[in-house]
């Protein structure tokens, strides 16, 4: 009798850190290598605490999951490495991964890890990259792997369905249903045949069910309306890599007369993407109408340091550049993207208060470090904070949905900090610890 195996080596028990074995027919493959977000005792994971350590080291104290024949100083026994999207909890130690080891992905989420080791001090290697096409279908030693594209706050994430040995389980990944792509829920309908051995599935808002769960189109209808009502500049903080929520404050600056400002670095991130499947309609200066691009003082001159001033040109010297001195002038026209670092030019634009931030990030974020002093900068600066956020996870009823759909023989939570919860479905509930074996 055929058997397959599944190890997940972290995220039974904790959001974050993402890693899954399977094995079947003498094959092995992994999904995600991510870093941790939380420490076991639920304190905030820090890297740096382990500068200098070794990869066996890591391993020991339980960093890096124990994963054999993966890691660069191992004989390579993985036939390959699937991952699912450019969060570093779900790929944050490729670094450490054999050179001999083939690593797939989307096309988008290689461009995003990329960028984000040029403009980081987070520096990623990708050794051996293998970016897959969708729809599509590829096989990895016994396996044969489906990407299914997802809607998620990164660009180009995919859950993947895999089978071998007739026997098939499907891996969420992240996702949601109240993005833009919303609609791919519909084609995991529409494709995946019911029954999958084994499904899965994140539950990270378990927990968290009073966060906003607003669509990403009503969260651009009420940023239109802070927009009409702020008779100053509208500022918005979001993570620059999100690229959904840049197209609602797009949509929103449109829809109120506005124009979009992007930092260089969020231009960057979009022109990019732009170039990969499905981005061609994403807000970047020269592709749609109505945006402009800005310098911070200190992003600018890190690259400088870095020798690239190619970055710095890509939108400096075009039509699209709206230089800091140059703001006050339409500054109740404008919808400018900040973060943190950059309060040393809001200081510097005259005319700055009774402007409006807009806080669009998990709130757990808003009393940590750089963002709590960036904030109580711009409070006394004389701008007023708003909260518009909606989350890149799946709701109860979108998770219930995924479990109609697949009515798998067994439910295994993953990505969560609630397993228990997962005993509300309707579903064969199969919770494991860590590092446990499930075979079937």
């Amino acid at each position: 009798m055929n058997q397959t195996m599944i190890v997940i080596h972290r995220g039974t028990h904790e959001i974050g850190g993402s890693c899954v074995e399977l094995c079947s027919g003498g094959s092995r493959i992994v999904i995600d290598c991510g870093m941790p977000l939380v420490n076991p005792d639920g304190s905030e994971f820090n890297m740096g605490k382990y500068k200098g350590l070794t990869g066996p080291e890591l391993v020991a104290k339980k960093i890096l999951p124990a994963v054999e024949g993966l890691y660069e100083w191992q004989e390579p026994s993985v036939a390959g490495l699937l991952i699912s999207h450019a969060h570093q909890d779900h790929y944050g130690f490729l670094n450490h991964i054999h050179p001999d080891i083939p690593v797939y992905m989307g096309e988008g989420t290689k461009r995003l890890i990329e960028i984000t080791t040029l403009f980081s001090p987070t520096k990623i290697l990708l050794k051996n990259p293998k970016p897959f096409a969708w729809p599509g279908e590829f096989t990895v030693g016994k396996f044969r792997v489906v990407p299914h594209l997802v809607d998620h706050s990164s660009f180009g994430a995919f859950a993947f369905e895999i089978e071998a040995e007739g026997k098939r389980v499907f891996y969420s990944g992240d996702f949601r249903e109240h993005g833009y792509l919303g609609k791919t829920m519909k084609i995991i309908r529409d494709k995946c045949a019911p029954c999958v051995d084994a499904l899965l599935m994140e539950g990270t808002m378990f927990g968290r069910e009073e966060e906003p769960d607003m669509t990403e189109q009503q969260l651009a209808d009420a940023a239109k309306v802070i927009c009409l009502e702020c008779p100053k500049g509208i500022l918005v903080y979001q993570s620059g890599q999100n690229v959904s929520r840049a197209v609602s404050f797009y949509k929103a600056a449109r829809a109120s007369g506005r124009e979009l400002v992007l930092d260089f670095y969020t231009a960057h991130v979009l022109a990019e993407l732009g170039r990969c499947a499905g981005g061609k309609s994403l807000p970047y200066p020269g592709n749609l109408p109505g945006i402009r691009v800005w310098y911070p003082h200190f992003l600018t001159e890190r690259m400088k340091k870095q020798g690239r001033q190619d970055i710095i040109d890509r939108f400096g010297k075009t039509p699209f550049f709206l230089s800091r001195k140059k703001m006050p002038e339409c500054l109740d026209k404008l919808l400018v993207f900040v973060r943190p670092a950059m309060d040393f030019d809001l200081k510097r634009i005259e005319g700055i208060e009774g402007s409006t931030l807009i806080y669009s990030l998990w709130s757990g974020y808003r009393e940590k470090g750089a963002t709590k002093k960036f904030l109580d900068t711009a409070k006394s600066l004389g701008i007023t904070e708003r909260y518009l956020h909606t989350g890149g996870h799946a709701t109860l009823k979108t998770l219930r949905g995924l479990v109609h759909t697949l009515k798998p023989k067994a439910l295994i939570p993953v990505h969560t900090f609630h397993p228990e919860e997962y005993a509300t479905f309707n579903a064969p509930l199969q919770q494991l610890k860590d590092g446990e074996v499930y075979d079937f």
